[in-house]
């Protein structure tokens, strides 16, 4: 039994994958409230880890960007700024977190040890999780939101390519490890050229609606909530072609 994936179509996420969990649980849990019920996000998690098995990984995004602002990032204690599950696995004792200030990950299974001791500067670049993710052939399970709101490996991509509307900046702020020592801690991310209209130029719905047409996408739903599993690898190809291609 697979409680909040009864519906999942047959294959879409399978022993030894590398599941990416993008969510918004709100419309889930006020479905559940609808018929009486809680939404239990402990049996969410459970089901998703039953379907990887332990022989597969799984990462929720917990995401914090005061670090730009120059303040400290606590491994044990800076919040997810990422949704309320995120918030949640974060708080399990199965879940460890990756080193990244601004961009880090609750992890699980099989390849956690090998997320944990990665200590990349760059949040996009080679070496990062995001760059895991594409090696390891991942799929993104998308929960709540439409296919690409909040699909953070797009910047993967355009850190790959090398866009016009984005460039690496370094932060620099205190860090505080998980043994309570405090040591000064530098990073990089790809920002957004603010000089340019980038909310213009990345207009991702007309891409979600290809790469739902060409099946890379695969969606169902649950009491109206919709849910995606979409491959990492194949996004990785639209997005890059249109980048190359479509300027």
């Amino acid at each position: 039994m697979l409680p909040y994936f009864e519906n999942i179509p047959e294959g879409l996420i399978n022993p030894g994958d590398v599941v990416y969990v993008i969510s918004d649980i709100l419309e889930l849990s006020k479905s559940e409230r609808a018929d009486g019920l809680r939404l239990n996000r402990d049996e969410l998690i459970n089901s998703i880890q039953r379907m990887v098995t332990p022989e597969g990984t799984i990462l929720f995004p917990t995401f914090n960007w005061d670090f730009c602002k120059g303040v400290a990032f606590d491994y044990l204690k800076t919040p997810s700024k990422t949704g309320a599950l995120t918030s949640f696995a974060l708080g399990r004792e199965d879940f460890k977190r990756t080193r990244h200030p601004l961009y880090s990950f609750a992890v699980w299974g099989k390849d956690s040890d090998k997320l944990l001791a990665m200590d990349n500067e760059n949040a996009f670049g080679p070496e990062s999780v995001f760059d895991y993710m594409d090696k390891a052939d991942a799929k993104a399970l998308v929960i709540g939101l439409h296919v690409l709101d909040g699909m953070t490996y797009v910047h993967h991509v355009e850190h790959m390519v090398g866009v016009p509307f984005r460039y690496t900046k370094r932060f620099e702020a205190p860090y505080i490890e998980e043994d309570g020592t405090t040591h000064d801690y530098a990073c990089t991310m790809y920002v957004r050229d603010l000089d340019m209209n980038a909310a213009e130029i990345e207009q991702f719905k007309p891409m979600s609606d290809i790469l739902e047409r060409d099946g890379v996408s695969k969606t169902w739903s649950r009491k109206g909530v919709p849910f995606h599993v979409i491959s990492l690898r194949e996004l990785d190809k639209y997005i890059r072609t249109d980048l190359l291609e479509n300027d």
